[in-house]
């Protein structure tokens, strides 16, 4: 796809207070992760970049969809369509609920503070 999947990815992310950091693709099935982290907690999330090709792994920018490790909440990179089209806001709702799941998913694997003083 286009780099202004990652690019709008990203912002969405920094925009939901995740930090992240980028990592290389691992040449067989995915075409870069990153890591995520938000300042205040410790737990890091990857999400798996997906560019796997007929005969080779894709670099990051051509990759076409992510997926965070370990679960099913996944993103694909459709087209981006001109402002005010069915693309465009298809492609922004997707992305609103990816960022949004990816926080939910956080906060439910927080230990119950009353749990952990037993």
């Amino acid at each position: 796809m286009a780099r202004w999947h990652l690019d709008e990815l990203r912002a969405a992310l920094e925009r939901s207070g995740w930090n992240i950091v980028a990592l290389e693709g691992d040449d067989y099935r995915i075409s870069g992760a990153w890591q995520l982290r938000r300042s205040n907690d410790s737990r890091i999330v990857v999400v798996d970049f997906e560019g796997l090709d007929d005969l080779k792994v894709l670099p990051l920018e051509q990759s076409y969809a992510c997926r965070v490790r370990g679960t099913s909440n996944s993103l694909y990179f459709g087209r981006r369509g001109k402002s005010g089209s069915s693309s465009r806001g298809r492609w922004r709702s997707e992305l609103r609920l990816f960022v949004d799941t990816l926080g939910l998913r956080v906060r439910r694997s927080r230990p119950d503070r009353a749990m952990s003083r037993r």
